[in-house]
């Protein structure tokens, strides 16, 4: 239950940020609005924290914390046509409060990013992902996931504090789309600081 508490302070720090991206909302320009693929031509590196089995899709069961990381490469440029996604790679680890062995996912695809202004910006990541859940349809301490590869869905809101780092709320979503005979889905919902070069 701590470690929960402290993923919800760190939201609520993000929060805290609003008035200053309200403001970036009120630019009267409109270029703000064709902004695809801002950043890319950099690589990034997220470091986050999350409420574990917090989502919109699933139903929560669990109580804990995940720990999330990423790497994003720079966009090809044969990708520009659909919007210059970046290629990622990523892991989410989560800690139950009840002992025991953590599930955990490493995950791959592409991410989307859109400018609203300046320094507001919405992520999206569309991709595969694979765990290590030892029992995929009655698990004890997890939920069914029905099969170790799944499908992977990434959301986040993010500010840019400086040129080189970024704040983010964001929230993953594995899933296997009733493509196994479980389907009870993981997901996370938190914060990650990014850092660009």
């Amino acid at each position: 239950m701590f470690l929960k508490q402290i993923a919800f302070a760190a939201v609520l720090s993000v929060l805290s940020l609003t008035g200053a991206i309200a403001q970036e909302l009120r630019e009267p320009t409109l270029e703000r609005f064709e902004r695809w693929g801002n950043y890319a031509d950099k690589m990034e590196i997220r470091l986050g924290v999350a409420s574990y089995d917090t989502g919109l899709f699933a139903p929560m069961k669990y109580d804990g914390v995940s720990f999330n990381g990423e790497v994003l490469f720079r966009s090809p440029e044969f990708l520009s046509f659909i919007g210059s996604p970046r290629p990622y790679i990523g892991f989410d680890t989560a800690i139950v409060d009840d002992p025991g062995r953590p599930v955990s996912f490493g995950y791959a695809g592409l991410n989307w990013t859109y400018n609203l202004t300046s320094k507001f910006y919405l992520s999206g990541s569309l991709g595969g992902s694979v765990n290590d859940a030892r029992n995929l349809k009655n698990p004890v301490r997890y939920k069914g996931l029905g099969c170790n590869a799944l499908f992977h869905l990434g959301a986040a809101v993010g500010y840019d504090i400086t040129s080189s780092v970024t704040v983010q709320a964001y929230a993953n979503h594995f899933s296997n789309a009733n493509l196994c005979k479980e389907n009870d889905g993981a997901e996370t919902a938190g914060v990650r600081v990014g850092v660009r070069w």
